[in-house]
Order: C-alpha cells, then structure tokens, then sequence
C-alpha cells in the first residue's frame, strides 16, 4: 500500500499531492490513499501500515517545515521507519529564497533515513536556479522539487515524469541513482 501524505497552506503541495496520487493509481498495482498531514499530527502510527509513503511538504519562510508538518515533526522522529520506502516532493520559491530552497526535502528526508527509511524518488539539481539546499545531497533533490511560484508552467510534467521514475523504482525496474 502507498500513501500520499501532505501538508499545505496554500494548497500548492495539496494539488500536487492530489496530482501525483492520481498518476500513482494509474501506473502501481498498490492502492494509493492521499492523507493531510493535519488529520494525522497527534498519531503518525497508522504511517506505518504503508509499504511506501510519499511525503509531500513545502519549504515554508526561510527553510522551515509548513506548519502541519512542523507539528507533526516530532511525532515522525519517534517512529521505526525501517524497511519503509519513502518519497519525498515539495514546493518551494527558487527566486525568493535561493538559500533555502527545498530545504524541507532534507529535513524530513534525513529524519526519516536515519529511522532506517530507504528514500526513493531522488531528483537531479539541473533546471534549478537557486544557491543552496538542505534538501540536496549529490546534485540531487530528496525528492520531487516544484516552484508553483515562478515555475508553475513545468509542474504538470515535473509530477509526471518523476511519478514515471518512482513507479519503476518501486516496481524493481530501476535501480536508485544519484547521477
């Protein structure tokens, strides 16, 4: 089973969130259920029935969580995340904070890796413009990375090629690499 989980305050990681659980269902075997974080931020538990989790979170002011995840962080800490593979997409603002960009994407990335997560997903750097990340480690994005900002134009085909990627990667057809 797979779960898109999301948080979103402006509805960006919501629609992407509802986007790419609908590309999902069309392309893994595997039931696909999309959760608001905020329905889940005093129990993560029921997390951990999942196979697969897809954790979508904006990179919100200058490199913070969004608040549903910021509450939820804690609770995420606490869980065993071994032999669970975990996808990550955010949206974030490349022009307006090229300090910070996607810096959520590594910090929800690494908290769940170093509870023994495999992390799936991983999206090359090239086609960005921006300084820094914590969400990047070997020219590529913990996950999927959308600018609805100032990039909305690429979003459709950024969600459906990597939704491409992570359906192989799951079905064992592409191995995982960081080119």
């Amino acid at each position: 089973m797979i779960a898109v989980v999301y948080g979103s305050s402006t509805d960006n990681t919501r629609d992407a969130a509802e986007a790419i659980a609908a590309a999902l269902r069309e392309r893994c075997d595997a039931p696909v259920n999309l959760l608001d974080v905020a329905t889940l931020k005093r129990d993560l538990s029921p997390l951990l029935r999942y196979d697969t989790l897809v954790l979508g979170c904006p990179t919100w002011n200058i490199g913070e969580l969004q608040d549903d995840w910021y509450d939820a962080f804690p609770l995420l800490e606490r869980l065993d995340w071994s032999g669970k593979r975990v996808a990550l997409f955010g949206c974030g603002d490349q022009q307006g904070y090229p300090d910070s960009f996607q810096d959520a994407l590594g910090i929800i990335g690494r908290a769940v890796r170093e509870r023994g997560a495999t992390i799936v997903g991983w999206w090359p750097v090239a086609g960005y413009d921006f300084y820094e990340s914590l969400g990047v480690e070997d020219k590529h994005f913990f996950g999927l990375a959308l600018d609805h900002d100032n990039e909305a134009q690429l979003t459709a085909g950024r969600i459906a090629r990597w939704v491409v990627q992570l359906a192989a990667e799951l079905k064992g057809e592409a191995a995982h690499a960081r080119l």
